[in-house]
């Protein structure tokens, strides 16, 4: 170093004291205010009257997904050949009434429909026939009833309905009440 540099000084600040003003003593609606060189400090002494609401930090909760539209019962051509057959059943009165069929009636009907060249009767649409006519109200009353079975034209087939089966369709009958009556 060179000897002719003076030394450094250090700096040093030190705050001068606050001269205060008196002001007129607040109101509580009003701010009290202190004087100094030049600045001004505002001293809010109220709390404010509409605070901020707490910030939610919980997670926002999923929209509802709307609910799906019902499903569309599914077309089959068979259906309209199943009411075909139905119909063209429907000139026999025993059919008509719902009276109770001989034993071994499908093979009747697969015949009658072979004979007269019908179309659309194949076994399955046969069986699907016969199954929704056997599982009618009155068809299983018709079998409570008891009596003896027919065949198409009307002739008795000498089979009587038996205990088993008259049991059979008044409990079938039970059920479908006790269901149709839950919901009511």
């Amino acid at each position: 170093m060179n000897d002719k540099t003076p030394p450094k000084k250090t700096l040093t600040l030190n705050r001068k004291p606050a001269t205060t003003t008196p002001t007129p003593t607040p109101t509580n609606n009003q701010a009290t205010t202190v004087q100094r060189k030049g600045k001004k400090v505002v001293i809010k002494r109220e709390a404010n009257p509409y605070p901020a609401k707490p910030k939610n930090h919980s997670k926002p909760r999923p929209k509802p997904k709307p609910k799906p539209r019902p499903k569309k019962k599914a077309y089959k051509p068979s259906d309209d050949k199943v009411k075909e057959l139905n119909d063209r059943l429907n000139a026999y009165p025993v059919w008509l009434n719902y009276q109770p069929l001989a034993i071994g009636v499908e093979r009747e009907l697969h015949q009658l429909f072979t004979a007269e060249h019908f179309p659309g009767a194949s076994k399955r649409n046969v069986q699907r026939l016969l199954q929704k006519h056997t599982n009618h109200g009155r068809y299983l009353q018709a079998l409570t009833v008891g009596g003896s079975r027919y065949h198409l034209n009307g002739e008795d087939s000498g089979d009587g309905i038996n205990a088993y089966e008259k049991q059979r369709a008044t409990d079938t009958i039970n059920e479908r009440l006790k269901a149709n009556a839950k919901p009511a």
